[in-house]
Order: structure tokens, then C-alpha cells, then sequence
């Protein structure tokens, strides 16, 4: 509490004058005084020490430099401990706000742009350094989501594409990545939205906000449920089928027909209400019979392996394309649904149309227990025919039905007069006596009404299930001559009381047992083969502030003093020091944090675009292991992504790889040539001089657009962090890749000549100059497949430096010249590794891609893209590998065709840092002076790492005389150089395998092939 002064009346101080003087100034006190601080003094003295101000009534003390203790007003007093108010400027008493590094009076803490004053839970928002309400921040300030288009006013990403930041909301980014759609209601017309907002009272519009808050987290909530129950679906059916347990993945596969049974419902639904609306329906037929289809392969890929008693099929390509064939087509149609559900409320005003599109999913989640207790379906197949009863030919499109009875559009006639009865079906009749359609003018007593309209969605489901009825009618008969035990298990699946059905104890899929390694989906593996995750640090909009009370002490200090800047948190830990007290109070931040969206932690449920990596990553686990090959379980659980190096990391392995490639390629290259491809050699004197006679010509090179413009000036200016890569993080390609990419997995890639057809000239062009004048402009996904295909050709074919270089076309074409399989991929995966980096990843994208594609090759014998990975190869290489020459006499394309067919087959294994160059990248020597590092100090630690191998080679008596590998010494011309050649025998590498090290040398001073080389000597850029 602030100390209190004795002022003393007139009359008392006539008694004293004579021998009072005032403590300030010196003099004999006459009239009033002030008794304080052990002192007395004049009224007009006793002043506050900073201000001036006489503080006879009230006043704080503070000891001063000279020892003597000096009085203080109030407002001085809390100004020296920084409890101003920022706003009044007056001392802050009682509760107050800190915001922005500043202090408010609680009714001070108001908007700049209007008197809002914000309560304790409210939060504000700042512009340089300006408080704002929710209102006139979001009118005014507040960056707009690059998918909803409305304000930010949370939790926020921040993604830099085409060299500008985007902002957006966490759920519409991950729809946006999930789905490629965009949720705002109308995306083109920005200056629309900016002048309704402005025009919108603030209720009305933190009610639209608020709305759309809670559209778009309905949509990612419910959307991507759907798709990992689904995922987890045909991740069970791969996993089953593949460990010979047939009956639980016919299991699985009948709950995924009841997922596909729902979303085929609620597309019916957003149909008719868009016929209603527009007279047009949503374009899904085509993926919806390819999906069905898919799942009737899946059957009889089932059937086919029970008939031929198959125990363990393990992951077959087959099996691989079927799955990914799976989730690729229900994944589109969960995207036709969301757009057609989108349009109908941009368009036609609809608002109810996403809402009821969602709750038919929900449906899903409730039936979810029930469909893992009841799983039995009709077995008779005879019952659930699926051929018309009028033709006897099966009914694959939409159709009437009554009963178990079902008929062509065209063949439900009547029986008596043979009309048709398309038009007044629900006014016929059906005789189930007789097993005949009448017309209303034919009906008889024995008929009765009941014809129902079938939707084609509807037909493809129920053929689903006769095919599944079919399925477990075959499994069934197969078992019966199985033991009595094996017939009491499938009885024990039907009861399904505890744990899922199985056919015999050998066939129980393991991923239901304890123990049991089987599982090999673990939460790590899963977490880096999610393909789309939300990797992107959050950041926030919205503040909160603090808020403290300050309660001053019932007791005088004996000691007062004003506490430092640095001593101001001290106040707040030990207030018994001081004359006042700072309560914190809880942060309401701190309240809300917990219920916010996590986006930041993994979700470790697979999605539909995981299963892919899954399948394929099962399918590697379950080739043979080479039991000679001692490394390759070590290989399988760490890998060195080379799209993971760093700048200096990348110049090292470009420099082993010539190295370990050289003894391979020395009848095609010598060593300064291979040097010479990871950059120009170190010029001399008579180069500097030739190129001053006679400089290069350079062609002009574009600068401006998208295509025709060379790949490193793409990335810098139209960039993207993209997820498309093979490794865990992001990689920087152009974002034209991305964004075609990103489309054409949104459609139909079963589509016959897809990359092989030029799609349409006229409109080819009229995109490429489109994007060249605005890439963020175009709209991809609203061409077809073909078209966007032809367009990517036509990127990689207007490059000015082809994807795979002219500098190393050459080695491409060598390598294939190569009689040994092995050597032809080990010079393939090196010459990956000499690739600039921006080419290398770009060509890591587009290639993962192209496999994905050739997985649509084939559909069944009458459907399919026809473009598997050799004709694709075929199509794609004229654009991305080839020659300055144009000498016909020099056709290499045949070569260059099996170069990129390898590239294309063999990749997973070209993504990764070669194994034996790997060790080197922990040298830490070489990341010591990383500005000065040149080739010759790359080589020097090669041979000491070279010879630290040998010695632990020999020390385990694994040594050259172990009879494990022949070490010999090649000399070159010059004598300072040698090379040591390790030579695989048949027990542990390929016999005409060779690993290439450097020896010793002590005083080398350049890297030379022979006397009369040219001294070469690359540095680190």
C-alpha cells in the first residue's frame, strides 16, 4: 500500500517553527508541513520525484542513488514498473489486459477501428501493430483462404506456389489435397466477395463465417472417415487374399460393397436433384463401372486361386493393380459426388444438398457394428439371379423390378397386348403365378402392383452382391471336402461372435493373431507411405490476450525500492518485497488450444491414396530374400532418399558414382569424361583462349511462361513443395507438374491411348498459352484425360534441355549397351545420381506417376488404357532422352526406349542413395570445410574409407584370402594413381559386378587418366 504523509495544521506548526526545518530545501518550516519518510517537510516540497506533482496525500516511496528515500505519485510510480495503461495513460488498479507487449484498462481494450471492447475469452486481432475486432479485421486485413475465399481467422497454412504465398485453412487444404476441389462458392469473382462483405453487418457476417467453418470441417471430417474406413477395407482384403485366407477377405470385400453400396446412393440422390435443377445429371458411369468391375476381377482372381488350390497367393501385380485400381475409382467418385453436391449449391441455391450428401455417409459409421456382426448374405444364387426375366441376358444397366424379378428398360412388356410399359410401370401389375407383366387394361385378379425403378447404380450393387453370393457358394463347395473340424470353423464364421471367420487354422489371415509378424503395416512404415499428410507447420491468426490483476500490499515495506527491468518477473514471484502484487490469470488460449484440430500430429489411419505404396511395399517384402545378398534386409529398413541430400551431400555422391561406375564404363568413357558430366572442368589457358577466338553459340532461351522454359528458371519462379515424391518430404518441382498431376489422378486412367493420343490441337494450344500467361488461372481437372496427358508431352517436349540432359544421353544409351542385367541397372541408378537435382526430382515425380498409370493398362480383356510401362516408355522418351544429333545414321531412340523402360520398371531402387556410396555420406571430414571441398578431397577420403573397410575386413578374417572377393591393383599411366577393383564370386555379388575405390596416394595433386589428361578439379557450388 502506498505510504500515507502527516500533514500538520497551522496552528500545530507554530509551536515548532522554531526548530523545524524542511528535510528538501533546508529552510524553517512556517504554515503547513508534511511529516514522512523520517522526515518533515514544506507542503509545496514534498513532490513527486519525476513529475513534480505535490503528493502530501498520497504518494509512493523509492530509495534514490544517494541512499535517502524520495516520494513518488501513483501514475510515476507505476509507470517506473511498466503498469500504464496504453491507451489513458493512466495507472493500471485493479484487473487489466496485456496484448502486443502492451497494457490496457480493461474497458481501454478496444478495437482502433470502432469501440468494441473485448471481454476475457474474446480474441482480437492485430494489424501494424493495431488491435482489430473480428469484424473489421476480416473486411479489411485478413488474408482470404485460397479454397473457401473466406477470411482467416484461426489456425491457417502458409504454402508458397508459383513464387506467392498462399494461405489456407487446415480442413481446406487437406480437402483441396485429398480431392483437388475447392470449396468456395463462387471461386472466380473475388471482387464480388470483398464488396458483399463489406456490405454485411458484423452478425451476419460471423454467422456466414461460422457456417462455412463448420461446412468445410463437416466435409473433411466425414469425407476422409469415409475414405480410410474404406482404405482399411481393401487394405484387410490385400492382406487376407494374399495370406491364403479367402473367407475372411470375402469378408472384407462384402463391407467394401457396403461402402460402395452408400456412395452409390447418395450419388443417386445429388442426381435427381441436379435433373430437377438443371436437366443434367453427374458424369459417373463410367468410373462406377470400372470400380464394380475391379471388384468382380477381385472374385474371380479369388475363385481362380481356390480352383487351382492355391494356398498362399502372396501379392501378385495382379493383385497390385486390382487394389489400386480399388481405391483409385472410389476415390474419383467420392470427388464427382463432393462437385456435383458443390454445384448444386453455387448454382441452384441449394444449401441443403451437401448436408444430405454427408449424412448418407454417416450412415456408414452407424451400420459400422453391424456389419462386422452380420455378415451373411444369401447364398443361393439361384434366387438372386441377375438375368432378365424376359430375355434371360444379364442386366447390367438400369432396369424395373418387382420382387426377386428383374427386366430391361425395353423388355418389360405387357403380356396380354405386348405393350410397353416404361411409362406407366408404376400403374402395371404382376401375376407371381403365372410369372407375368399386364398392363392396366389387361390386369387380372391374381396380379398385383409393385414395379420399381432400378437406377443403374442400384443394379451395379446388386450385381455386386450376386457376385458375391456366387463367391461363397464356390468357397463354400471347395470346403466340403475339407475335415469335420474345418466344416465347424466356417460354421463358427457365421456366428461371428469374437473374431472373424477363417476357413481352416492355416489359412486365418495373422493380422488377427498375437504375435504373429504378419502384420506388417506398422505405424511407422504407414506413416511414410501416406501419400498426402498435412506436413506444413500451422500458424494462427487470432490472439488472445493476457489478463492480470494487480493487488496492492496491506503492509509498509521497510525497504522500498523499484525493481529493475530485469527484475520485473521477480515482482511477480516474491511480491512480499514489493509494495504491489501481479496475479496472472489462466490464458484463455490455453483453454482453447485443446479444441482445436491437430492437424500437425499424424493421423496413422490409411487413406485411399495409400494403398498403392502399401500393396507395392507388401508385394517387395514377399519376393524371395537373396540369401546371399548379406545387405539386403539392412537396405529394407533404412533408406537415404536422394530427393533428402543436401546441396553438398548431392556434389559427394555425384563424385563416388564416376568413381563407381568408371572400371564399368572404361571401353566407352575415361575418367575425366565422367567427371566432366557432373560440370565443366577447371579452364586453362588454351581453353580461355579458343573460347575468346570462337565462343559458343547459345540459342535464345525463354524466360517468361511455362513452356519452353528450362527447368531451374520453372522451379524458381512457378515452384511447388510437392508430396508427389517417394521419399517422406516435400520436393521443389514446377508447379505445373504438380498441378497435371494432381488432376489426372482425379480421372479415369483406364482410358484406351492415354499419352499415346495428341488429344485436341486447337484446344492443346489454347492451354499451353493460358498457362504461359497465368498458370494459377487453369483449371485442369476440367479437361479430360487425354487432353492433359498430351499437354504434359508437350512441357517435357518444349524444354530447352531435355528432363534426362543432353549431357548425359550418352550414358544413358551406354548403359544399355552393356551384356550384364546387373551392370545395365547399376549404371542406370549412378547415372540417376549425376541427373542436376531439379531434373532428378522432377523425373522422381513424373516417373512414380507413370507407374501409376501403367497399373490401368489392363482392366479386364476388353477395358484398359493398353499403355503398360513398355508403352509408356515408348511414348514418353522421345520427349525426355534424346540427342543434338540429328545423324539418322545414329538412330540410338531403340536404346534410349529400354533405357527409360528400365528407369521406369526398376525405380523404387533409383530413388535411393546406391547402398555402397552410402557409408561415405557420414564422413564427417568432408562436411568440415564445406566452401573449400573439390574432387580431390572427395577421392582422398574414398581411399582412407577404402582402407578403414579392408582392415575391418581382414580383423574378421573376411579378407581376400577368405575367398569371399579377389582384390587386385590396377595401375593407371600415372604412377600416382592406382585403383583398387573388388571382384564378386558367386557367393555374394554378381560375378561381373565391380566396386571401384581410389588407393592411397600421399602426394597427388590433381585427378588424371593418363600423361597427357588435362588436371580436373571440381568444387562444391
Amino acid at each position: 500500500m502506498a505510504d500515507r504523509s502527516e500533514v500538520v495544521p497551522d496552528d500545530a506548526s507554530t509551536t515548532k517553527q522554531n526548530f523545524t526545518t524542511c528535510a528538501k530545501c533546508g529552510l524553517l518550516i512556517v504554515g503547513q508541513f508534511v511529516r514522512a519518510l523520517g522526515g518533515t517537510y514544506h507542503l509545496e516540497c514534498f513532490k513527486c520525484q519525476d513529475c513534480g506533482t505535490i503528493v502530501a496525500a498520497k504518494f509512493f516511496p523509492i530509495e534514490g542513488p544517494d541512499g535517502k528515500q524520495h516520494p513518488l505519485c501513483e501514475r510515476d510510480y507505476f509507470r517506473r514498473l511498466n503498469l500504464i495503461c496504453e491507451k489513458c495513460g493512466g495507472a493500471l488498479r485493479g484487473s487489466y489486459i496485456t496484448a502486443l507487449d502492451k497494457k490496457y484498462h480493461i474497458e481501454h481494450f478496444t478495437c482502433s477501428a470502432c469501440p468494441t471492447v473485448f471481454g476475457p475469452q474474446d480474441s482480437y486481432y492485430e494489424h501494424d501493430g493495431q488491435v482489430y475486432c473480428h469484424y473489421h479485421y476480416s473486411t479489411r486485413f485478413a488474408v482470404k483462404c485460397a479454397g473457401c475465399q473466406t477470411a482467416i481467422l484461426k489456425q491457417f497454412v502458409e504454402i508458397n506456389r508459383n513464387s506467392v504465398d498462399e494461405h489456407w485453412h487446415p480442413e481446406c487444404y487437406m480437402i483441396h489435397k485429398f480431392w483437388n476441389v475447392k470449396l468456395s462458392t463462387h471461386p472466380d469473382d473475388k471482387q464480388g466477395l470483398e464488396n458483399e462483405q463489406e456490405t454485411t453487418s458484423p452478425e451476419e457476417l460471423k454467422n456466414k463465417q461460422k457456417a462455412m467453418e463448420e461446412k468445410v470441417y463437416n466435409i473433411w471430417t466425414v469425407l476422409s472417415t469415409f475414405e480410410e474406413m474404406s482404405a482399411a477395407c481393401i487394405s484387410d482384403m490385400l492382406l487376407h487374399v494374399s495370406n491364403g485366407s479367402y473367407f475372411d477377405g470375402v469378408r472384407m470385400a462384402e463391407k467394401f460393397i457396403s461402402h460402395v453400396e452408400i456412395l452409390f446412393s447418395a450419388i443417386d440422390d445429388l442426381e435427381n436433384q441436379l435433373v430437377q435443377a438443371s436437366g443434367q445429371g453427374l458424369q459417373h458411369n463410367r468410373e462406377a463401372k470400372m470400380l464394380c468391375k475391379k471388384i468382380v476381377n477381385f472374385f474371380s482372381l479369388l475363385s481362380h486361386s481356390k480352383e487351382t488350390d492355391v494356398r498362399q497367393m502372396g501379392i501378385t501385380q495382379e493383385l497390385l493393380s486390382l487394389v489400386t485400381g480399388l481405391a483409385h475409382y472410389l476415390k474419383v467418385l467420392i470427388r464427382i459426388a463432393l462437385t456435383g453436391a458443390l454445384k448444386l449449391e453455387r448454382d441452384f441455391d441449394n444449401t441443403r444438398a451437401i448436408g444430405q450428401f454427408l449424412g448418407k455417409l454417416v450412415e456408414l459409421t452407424k451400420k459400422g457394428t453391424q456389419l462386422d456382426k452380420d455378415t451373411n448374405v444369401d447364398s443361393d444364387s439361384e434366387v438372386t439371379s441377375d438375368l432378365c426375366h424376359a430375355c434371360r441376358i444379364t442386366v447390367e444397366e438400369e432396369c424395373y423390378k418387382y420382387g426377386q424379378y428383374r427386366w430391361h428398360i425395353g423388355c418389360l412388356r405387357c403380356s396380354g397386348c405386348s405393350r410397353e410399359l416404361r411409362t406407366i410401370y408404376k400403374d402395371a401389375s404382376f401375376n407371381q403365378i403365372t410369372e407375368m407383366a399386364f398392363c392396366p387394361n389387361d390386369t387380372n385378379e391374381q396380379s398385383a402392383l409393385g414395379f420399381q425403378y432400378v437406377t443403374q447404380l442400384e443394379q451395379y450393387t446388386y450385381l455386386l452382391r450376386v457376385a458375391l453370393s456366387r463367391l461363397y457358394n464356390l468357397l463354400r463347395r471347395k470346403d466340403e471336402g475339407q475335415s469335420h473340424s474345418d466344416i465347424e470353423v466356417e460354421r463358427g464364421r457365421k456366428e461371428q461372435k469374437t473374431e472373424p471367420g477363417l476357413v481352416r487354422k492355416d489359412s486365418r489371415s495373422k493380422s488377427y493373431s498375437n504375435g504373429d509378424s504378419y502384420e506388417s503395416r506398422n505405424r511407422t512404415d504407414i506413416k511414410r507411405m501416406k501419400s498426402v499428410h498435412m506436413d506444413t507447420k500451422l500458424s494462427n491468426s487470432a490472439r488472445f490476450a493476457t489478463r492480470s490483476r494487480i493487488i496492492e500490499q496491506e503492509s509498509e515495506p521497510t525497504t522500498s525500492s523499484i525493481p529493475s527491468e530485469a527484475e520485473k518477473d521477480k515482482l511477480a514471484r516474491a511480491p512480499s518485497q514489493h509494495h504491489v502484487r501481479i496475479v496472472q490469470d489462466q490464458s484463455f488460449e490455453s483453454q482453447s488450444q485443446e479444441n482445436r484440430i491437430k492437424f500437425d500430429s499424424q493421423n496413422e489411419a490409411i487413406t485411399l491414396a495409400d494403398i498403392s505404396a502399401i500393396a507395392a511395399a507388401e508385394m517387395e517384402k514377399n519376393v524371395p530374400e537373396d540369401k546371399t545378398n548379406k545387405t539386403s534386409r539392412r537396405k529394407s529398413r533404412s533408406k537415404n532418399y536422394l530427393s533428402e541430400l543436401s546441396a553438398l551431400e548431392y556434389f559427394i555422391v555425384k563424385h563416388v558414382a564416376v568413381l563407381a561406375m568408371e572400371q564399368l564404363l572404361k571401353e566407352h568413357f575415361t575418367l575425366e569424361e565422367l567427371l566432366d558430366l557432373i560440370g565443366s572442368k577447371k579452364a586453362n589457358f588454351w581453353t580461355k583462349f579458343v573460347t575468346s577466338i570462337k565462343p559458343a553459340e547459345k540459342k535464345p532461351v525463354k524466360k517468361k511462361g511455362t513452356f519452353g522454359v528450362p527447368l531451374e528458371v520453372l522451379v524458381e519462379r512457378y515452384g511447388v513443395d510437392s508430396v508427389l515424391g517417394a521419399g517422406p518430404g516435400r520436393i521443389r518441382i514446377p508447379s505445373f507438374v504438380d498441378d497435371s498431376i494432381s488432376a489426372m489422378k482425379t480421372m479415369d486412367m483406364s482410358v484406351e491411348g492415354i499419352f499415346r493420343k495428341n488429344g485436341n490441337i486447337r484446344r492443346l494450344k489454347d492451354l499451353s498459352e493460358a498457362i504461359d500467361k497465368n498458370p494459377s488461372a487453369v483449371n485442369l481437372s476440367e479437361d479430360n484425360p487425354v487432353q492433359v496427358a498430351a499437354l504434359m508431352k508437350k512441357f517435357l517436349r518444349d524444354l530447352p534441355d531435355p528432363l534426362l540432359t543432353f549431357k548425359l544421353h550418352k550414358l544413358f544409351i551406354t548403359s544399355q549397351k552393356l551384356s550384364n542385367e546387373a551392370d545395365r541397372k547399376k549404371i542406370l541408378h549412378l547415372t540417376c545420381c549425376l541427373l542436376p537435382k531439379i531434373n532428378r526430382d522432377t523425373m522422381e515425380v513424373l516417373f512414380i506417376f507413370f507407374k501409376w498409370v501403367a497399373s490401368f493398362s489392363h482392366v479386364d480383356e476388353e477395358t484398359g488404357s493398353k499403355m503398360d510401362l513398355h508403352n509408356l516408355a515408348t511414348v514418353i522418351t522421345p520427349n525426355i532422352l534424346y540427342s543434338k544429333s540429328k545423324d539418322p545414321t545414329k538412330d540410338d531412340s531403340f536404346l534410349a526406349i529400354e533405357a527409360v523402360h528400365s528407369l521406369l520398371n526398376y525405380q523404387d531402387d533409383f530413388w535411393v542413395v546406391p547402398e555402397d556410396l552410402a557409408a561415405i555420406l557420414h564422413d564427417q571430414d568432408l562436411f568440415s570445410n564445406p566452401e573449400g571441398l573439390t574432387t580431390k578431397d572427395i577421392l582422398r577420403r574414398c581411399e582412407k574409407f577404402v582402407s578403414s573397410k579392408k582392415d575391418n575386413s581382414n580383423n574378421n578374417g573376411e579378407g581376400s584370402s577368405s575367398g569371399n572377393g579377389d582384390t587386385q591393383v590396377v595401375r593407371h599411366n600415372n604412377p600416382q594413381h592406382q585403383t583398387y577393383i573388388e571382384q564378386g564370386n558367386n557367393e555374394n555379388r554378381n560375378p561381373n559386378s565391380t566396386n571401384i575405390y581410389p588407393a592411397s596416394s600421399s602426394s597427388s595433386s590433381s585427378i588424371v587418366n593418363n600423361e597427357n589428361s588435362i588436371p580436373v578439379e571440381q568444387r562444391a557450388s
